[in-house]
């Protein structure tokens, strides 16, 4: 069973949002670790654990399967996916062919509010980096972290793309919560992340782009090899994409 907390998040509430709160909570354990990879999920223990029913759980699980997290097998039920280099390849690739689009149209596009949302997410980011390590501020400084990379993203104008780069943030975030080591990746990040902010500050939309694919493919690399897994390169996909004047 949950702690009162954690259930009192469910009570009370539609199905909709029911489903819709218990994909996070369920998201958030697949990301943790606490739900392994290939690991069977127990449908009869988790409508006890979050103390709901049967349809919220199975819609929540449906919509994780949708994303990527968790995989259904006939006659076998829900597992979370697998973890693989080459199905991190296939998260990477991905987010090279999205995110980009979505900087550049930020950077083009977006507001002064887009520009106050970067830039106070930056100062928190900074913050955070700054921390003396404890198991406290590596939670904040992960929660920081994804609210930067959103707010660069969020002046683009296109909520279906920023879902899209949203869920693979968080299937590429499952490797590295799981597999790298926190402190050395954010002081590495940290000035990716500054050069990153000036880009999209001073609106230089080329740069910031070439900036975000130098930053994915170096958390690849970094995570590839954490896995035991020679570092390759991920597909080239800048090839093709239509450039724009900054």
């Amino acid at each position: 069973m949950v702690d009162p907390p954690e259930r009192a998040i469910f009570e009370g509430q539609t199905e909709d949002l029911l489903s819709d709160r218990l994909a996070r909570q369920i998201r958030i354990s697949i990301l943790r670790g606490d739900n392994p990879a290939g690991s069977r999920l127990n449908l009869d223990e988790m409508k006890g654990r979050y103390d709901v029913s049967l349809s919220p759980l199975r819609e929540a699980l449906s919509r994780l399967t949708a994303e990527g997290f968790v995989r259904f097998e006939a006659k076998r039920g829900f597992r979370v996916s697998e973890m693989s280099s080459a199905n991190l390849g296939e998260i990477t690739t991905i987010r090279r062919l999205c995110e980009p689009v979505a900087i550049r149209e930020s950077v083009l596009h977006g507001d002064d509010d887009w520009e106050e949302r970067v830039a106070a997410a930056a100062h928190m980011l900074g913050k955070r980096v700054a921390a003396e390590p404890s198991p406290i501020s590596a939670a904040e400084w992960e929660s920081a972290h994804r609210k930067f990379h959103l707010a660069v993203l969020s002046g683009c104008g296109m909520p279906m793309l920023m879902h899209f780069c949203s869920t693979l943030m968080d299937l590429q975030d499952r490797y590295r919560l799981q597999l790298a080591k926190g402190g050395a990746y954010s002081r590495r990040a940290d000035g990716e992340h500054l050069a990153l902010l000036d880009a999209c500050l001073t609106r230089n939309a080329q740069l910031a782009e070439k900036l975000a694919l130098e930053h994915i493919d170096r958390t690849h690399q970094e995570l590839l090899a954490a896995m035991g897994g020679t570092p390759l390169p991920v597909a080239n996909t800048r090839a093709g994409t239509r450039r724009r004047k900054s």
